[in-house]
């Protein structure tokens, strides 16, 4: 039924153009084979071709971006076989963009050759070819961020004359697409990142909502400890001699992390610390005492480096683990001592080439 419909329409199709080829005072296929074949660049929008994530083959083993350019010839005769040579302009980018440079991009014949090239080989019988625009993994790390430009151009045929309309074409990428990718994931793991008192409290100094805090903290104050409302945030001291001394006070949460590459802001506020504090990072249900902190994934000691400065820890996880993530406190070596952050931040990490 399908192919007597093909059929059908096949026979009306060549019907109408036999009727409507009669009427013109033109022979109109002779005229369209007459028609001089030109060769164009293909796979650009308007004299464009932008980059994105989604659009390039990702060659982590040689920490390059890649994606295709083609070359057309149009008309009705059969392509004889030519080849055309293309280049790379460096100087000739859009206003805002950044100049690659000969080390930063190349063309190359196919997507497994790292070797430049300067001319494209379409062989007879095939209606178009492909050819390569290599960008490199130390191009969009160079560029910080910034938007880069290239302008790939078609120079001269073998046979065929140049489709003038479709000669060249900037490249265009914004690298903050293609590098490091930052993504704030605090939301989906930590409740309570700005470090809020627990519900129901007024005292000044109580339980921070939502951490889990051991009998050392909490029992360093009558009412809990964490949340100190003086300032309206994470804030522990002994300030006198009748403060209780802190000997390995947690505070943390304790959550499952996929793999990957993370790091941690906190939003320090006034240090002036004893020895022995730490932010840690640790795998497991609990953070363990001063005593174990080697045993951790990742430790920064909090001293007086960090008053009012952000502390920050990266790790990386090779599977999904069970991590425990926050503060251990000793402070019993002294008094005016005291430990404040306003809030806490987590990011996922990515990157294209890993």
């Amino acid at each position: 039924m399908m192919k007597k419909y093909f059929n059908s329409a096949k026979i009306a199709l060549t019907i109408f153009a036999i009727t409507a080829f009669s009427a013109c005072k033109v022979d109109t296929l002779e005229q369209l084979g007459a028609l001089e074949q030109k060769v164009s660049l293909v796979q650009v929008t308007s004299g464009q071709l932008l980059l994105k994530t989604d659009n390039v083959v990702v060659d982590k083993p040689n920490l390059l971006v890649r994606r295709a350019f083609g070359l057309a010839l149009s008309g009705l005769e059969n392509n004889e076989g030519f080849s055309a040579d293309v280049q790379l302009d460096f100087n000739d980018v859009p206003s805002g963009y950044d100049q690659l440079t000969a080390s930063e991009c190349f063309l190359s014949a196919s997507a497994g050759t790292k070797d430049p090239i300067t001319s494209v080989n379409v062989p007879a019988g095939k209606p178009q070819g492909a050819f390569y625009i290599n960008i490199t993994k130390a191009a969009i790390d160079a560029h910080g961020g910034r938007p880069v430009a290239v302008k790939v151009k078609l120079l001269k045929t073998s046979k065929y004359s140049i489709n003038t309309m479709a000669q060249s074409a900037y490249v265009l990428m914004n690298t903050a697409e293609f590098g490091t990718l930052k993504t704030n994931i605090t939301d989906a793991y930590f409740k309570n990142s700005i470090f809020a008192r627990q519900p129901g409290t007024t005292d000044r100094f109580v339980n921070l909502a939502d951490w889990i805090t051991n009998d050392a903290m909490k029992n360093s104050r009558p009412t809990g400890a964490g949340y100190d409302q003086n300032v309206g945030y994470l804030g522990i001291e002994r300030w006198t001699g009748g403060d209780s001394p802190i000997i390995n006070g947690k505070i943390y949460q304790t959550f499952t992390l996929p793999a990957g590459n993370y790091t941690i802001d906190v939003d320090m506020k006034k240090v002036a610390a004893d020895k022995d504090s730490y932010f840690v990072v640790s795998e497991g249900a609990t953070i363990p005492d001063a005593s174990g902190i080697a045993g951790v994934l990742v430790q920064k000691g909090i001293t007086n480096d960090y008053n009012n400065k952000i502390l920050t820890v990266d790790f990386k996880l090779t599977a999904s683990k069970q991590v425990s993530i926050g503060f251990l406190i000793n402070i019993d070596q002294g008094t005016q001592k005291i430990i404040q952050a306003a809030n806490i931040k987590m990011y996922k990490i990515e990157n294209l080439f890993e």
